[in-house]
């Protein structure tokens, strides 16, 4: 049974993928860490794939062409996680 911790690194996975060929991305550093920011607030009902196409979708226009998606719910205020 994969845990939060194999759906993090499966989100993380996909999204670098993205980030490597993403041609347009501004302020990649700041997306790479909203990334890690995001891997620890996938809801729980929510794959890594789906929660990879929204943060894509958000963060590329080239992902979501010439519509405007606002920023989704699960994704607002990301703040980096705490390490103990």
């Amino acid at each position: 049974m994969p845990t939060m911790q194999d759906k993090r690194h499966d989100f993380l996975w996909l999204v670098q993928l993205w980030i490597q060929r993403e041609r347009d991305i501004a302020g990649w550093t700041a997306t790479c860490g909203d990334a890690v920011a995001a891997s620890y607030r996938i809801p729980a009902n929510m794959t890594a794939r789906d929660a990879a196409s929204d943060f894509m979708a958000f963060n590329s226009q080239g992902f979501r062409g010439d519509a405007e998606n606002g920023c989704p719910e699960w994704m607002n205020r990301l703040e980096d996680p705490v390490y103990e």
